[in-house]
């Protein structure tokens, strides 16, 4: 018992801090990324600022893009109190999230599996899922990985109900709770997972614990009903707003009106070889079918069960509609970690046992996971490096304003210019101007439009043409201050 006791926390401590270094490293020296993350932290900022808590905003204006619920934007705001405006202040919340996923794997294996082993193999495949430790997921201020913790949660904690059945009143208002927080994460997304809980509902021997049981109907009412308030909430507060929800929320199924988001059937499955979302392991998930052969469990066989049962039944819905966005698969990579932690675990002690070397048994499983995590350890470590010469020249602004910072921190009154074909390409600079404007009282603002430039301001520009234009312009001017991203001129 004593060893065992040490090697749980030995494990524990050693998954820590692989997902400190995998989720943190140089999180707050990559600027804020353009699309989603960049309108994302508008909205926060904007709460900080001006205390609008329901009605998102962008330039003090109602958001017409983002109609998500708020609960993620909050724990931003809260998170920028505790940290600051800054990059690593409005991604804490999703660091903690992905963090908080590979603990809530290695507690479902030590307390549901009774197998601190398999609780640190799953948590090492968890952290070689190169797709969700990375831009739009565990890395970045969207909302995919905070959802994400509350549908796993969710999902395991129903699991280990079928198997003790304790307290089933505390047990289903916990879940309505994680349901509720899940959905106020992203929406309709949050529910996703339930209809396959209801599957292995099904399958599990003692069905009648659930399907029978009035709390389930009691608390499955409590949040559907506080799931519509919201709706009802902000439809009375802005008119107008749930049907936008339902044209946002239904395109998703229908394609119409995006379809620059449409995709093929296996644009998921392929994305996970072309992309290195899950390569090489996406090869090697079938092959974890082999473990109902050889697990010895009933349990951990009932357990390997429902986690296919989640994980083919959840990426067939995601492929079927016409619309597909590659961050549409952030559940599927912590029960990808748990078949692969429970084959693996389960086939070393096969094979140890054949070899009749059992007590090396978690040392040949540790070695097969680590094994087949390597090429995926050595992407995530790759992309999670800053590289400013690897950023999307259309984010280059966001690369040098920190430059200039680093270099200047005293230099905080100029125009930031970059001209656009659409207001939302502007989200990005925006954040600087008011997240600045919040830690430091700076005058910066930013322009489109050359009528806007005057003579006697400092202007930031990154666009190669808009340099050429200010020579040509404005001759006397000069530059102040330069690097391959951007040039701060001093237009006279």
């Amino acid at each position: 018992m004593k060893n065992e006791t040490i090697f749980t926390w030995a494990a524990g401590a050693a998954l820590l801090m692989l997902a400190v270094l995998f989720f943190c490293n140089d999180l707050g020296t990559f600027p804020i990324l353009q699309w989603d993350e960049a309108r994302y932290v508008n909205n926060s900022v904007e709460i900080l600022l001006n205390g609008h808590w329901l009605d998102f905003r962008m330039d003090g204006q109602i958001d017409t893009w983002n109609f998500k619920p708020p609960l993620v934007l909050w724990l931003q705001v809260w998170s920028m109190k505790l940290w600051g405006a800054t990059e690593w202040g409005v991604r804490f919340t999703t660091v903690l999230a992905g963090i908080g996923i590979v603990f809530l794997l290695f507690w479902f294996s030590i307390r549901v599996l009774q197998s601190p082993r398999i609780g640190l193999l799953t948590g090492l495949f968890f952290l070689a899922s190169s797709g969700f430790i990375g831009p739009h997921m565990g890395r970045t201020a969207d909302l995919d990985a905070v959802q994400t913790f509350f549908t796993t949660l969710y999902s395991l904690l129903f699991i280990r109900y079928l198997f003790d059945g304790r307290n089933p009143r505390a047990t289903f208002a916990v879940l309505g709770l994680l349901v509720v927080l899940s959905f106020l994460c992203k929406g309709m997304p949050g529910l996703l997972l339930l209809p396959y809980l209801f599957i292995i509902s099904l399958l599990h021997r003692n069905y009648k614990k659930v399907l029978f049981n009035k709390y389930v109907y009691l608390f499955a009412a409590a949040a559907i009903l506080l799931c519509a308030a919201y709706y009802v909430v902000r439809d009375l507060q802005y008119p107008g707003y749930w049907e936008l929800v339902k044209k946002s929320e239904f395109n998703r199924f229908s394609g119409k009106g995006v379809e620059w988001h449409k995709q093929p059937t296996l644009f998921y499955l392929e994305n996970f070889v072309a992309s290195k979302r899950y390569y090489p392991l996406i090869y090697l998930l079938p092959l974890t079918l082999a473990a109902f052969f050889f697990i010895r469990s009933e349990r951990l066989r009932k357990v390997f069960t429902y986690v296919w049962v989640i994980v083919a039944g959840y990426l067939v819905f995601i492929s079927i509609p016409p619309v597909k966005l590659e961050w549409y698969d952030a559940p599927l990579y912590p029960f990808f970690a748990l078949l692969f932690g429970i084959a693996v675990s389960e086939g070393a002690s096969l094979l140890a046992g054949r070899l009749k070397i059992t007590a090396a048994s978690t040392a040949i499983a540790l070695a097969i996971s680590l094994a087949c995590c390597y090429l995926p350890y050595r992407h995530i470590w790759q992309k999670v490096q800053y590289a400013p010469e690897k950023m999307s020249d259309f984010e280059w602004e966001g690369v040098f304003i920190r430059q200039l910072q680093e270099a200047h921190p005293d230099w905080l009154d100029y125009v930031i210019l970059k001209q656009v074909k659409h207001p939302e390409h502007l989200d990005q600079v925006k954040f600087y101007q008011k997240t600045f404007q919040y830690r430091f009282d700076a005058p910066i603002t930013v322009e489109s439009e050359w009528k806007n430039i005057r003579p006697g301001r400092r202007v930031l520009v990154s666009q190669a043409a808009l340099s050429d234009s200010i020579r040509s312009r404005f001759p006397a001017s000069t530059v102040q201050f330069e690097t391959a991203f951007g040039k701060l001129w001093e237009v006279k």
